[in-house]
């Protein structure tokens, strides 16, 4: 077995066992809240994940009739229940949160571990004069297994600038210090200053994200298995990427929404149609077919992209929004290449070692075959996976 085919192997391997592993929490209820300060108000991005071992009780907890299925009504009670545990003031003077949002994963996605609750909720600042300021979090929620995470978000605010941090043993309690200055004083540089951490907080969050998102990675592999040439290469991942941007934004502002339900079994079952179109139809890997194939599934790739970056934007202003999607796109990207261009040449390599035609053109779609073959079973694991989540 030659160096190129051990190699391919191994990278199957390790794609099948990423498949087969999903992150399922275990014995903790882990509730991690973002905190987004404004001149004039503060939300916060609560979400709850529950481990296996604690989602029957939560469960039993949202649930109040005991019939299965979470009601609006019992939603809204848990939020509720949730935000009233939130003890958050500023300088001293109690704040009154208000629900702005939730959204609740499948029950069957909870009870396995591997969904969460995302809750947004909102608090109007007092008129403040310019200078320090101090804003206390308590989290107060009654759960024995409760593990806690807190952090603030980079101000969209120029005329705000956080000054520290600090957190209890436990992070159950959170001080957040800034200095607010008159936004006549903000300038262009500013401004500037501003964004520029923005941009880099989300490339890394846009890396993050590609790089633990196994089904977006086998499906851009899937791409990359049956590109001969670079420029095909480039081609095919250039439609994929205009496409997921393009959801991506329209997700962003609001004005492209599917449901997780639905995004999820179909970004899974594009795994499987262009494996299977690489191992029974080559032919049809290629040229428009190709490209009309990774444009079509990459709309709801940038729909998965855009599921919990929404909760991290909701707050921001336009400007400041188009500049984490430029990030976090940014990001995506790197992510990608980290994966394909060591394929590519990995198969690039592999086709050059057998020089006669004949052999080559076996080599090459052997290579091609047993690479799609691998990620198509993959593909057919997560849809499983997927559907069993759906409601």
């Amino acid at each position: 077995m030659t160096k190129a085919w051990r190699a391919l192997l191994a990278f199957l391997l390790c794609a099948c066992w990423s498949a087969s592993a999903p992150a399922h929490r275990l014995d903790e209820y882990l509730q991690a809240t973002m905190v987004a300060v404004a001149s004039d108000h503060v939300v916060l991005q609560v979400r709850l994940t529950p481990g296996v071992e604690v989602a029957g009780e939560v469960l039993a907890a949202i649930d109040a009739d005991g019939d299965g299925v979470l009601s609006e009504a019992e939603q809204r009670a848990y939020a509720d229940q949730v935000g009233g545990a939130l003890a958050l003031d500023i300088d001293g003077h109690p704040l009154p949160l208000r629900l702005v949002s939730s959204a609740y994963a499948p029950v069957d996605a909870l009870r396995q571990g591997l969904g969460d609750i995302a809750l947004a909720l909102r608090a109007e600042l007092p008129p403040a004069a310019d200078g320090e300021h101090r804003l206390t979090l308590e989290q107060r929620h009654p759960h024995t297994g409760a593990v806690y995470l807190v952090n603030a978000l980079v101000p969209s605010d120029a005329a705000i600038r956080i000054t520290g941090q600090r957190r209890s043993a436990d992070q159950s309690n959170y001080r957040l210090d800034f200095t607010l200055a008159g936004t006549s004083a903000a300038s262009t540089d500013t401004d500037v200053q501003q964004r520029q951490p923005v941009l880099g907080t989300f490339f890394w969050h846009g890396i993050q994200h590609i790089l633990g998102g196994y089904d977006h990675l086998l499906f851009a592999a899937a791409l990359a298995l049956a590109a001969t040439t670079f420029w095909e290469l480039l081609k095919v991942v250039t439609a994929f990427t205009i496409a997921h941007s393009l959801t991506l934004v329209l997700a962003a502002l609001g004005w492209v929404h599917l449901p997780a339900a639905v995004v999820e079994p179909l970004i899974a079952a594009s795994i499987v149609v262009v494996a299977l179109q690489n191992v029974f139809w080559p032919a049809s890997a290629h040229g428009r077919v190709r490209l009309a194939v990774a444009f079509c599934f990459g709309l709801f790739h940038g729909l998965g992209f855009a599921d919990g970056l929404l909760d991290l934007m909701r707050q921001m202003p336009g400007e400041t929004i188009l500049v984490a999607l430029l990030g976090f796109s940014l990001g995506v990207e790197a992510g990608h290449q980290v994966l394909l261009l060591p394929l590519f040449g990995l198969l690039k390599g592999g086709r050059r070692a057998r020089c006669d035609t004949v052999s080559g053109g076996r080599f090459s779609t052997g290579l091609q075959r047993l690479g799609s073959f691998g990620i198509g079973v993959a593909g057919i694991h997560y849809l499983g996976l997927a559907l069993s989540a759906t409601p």
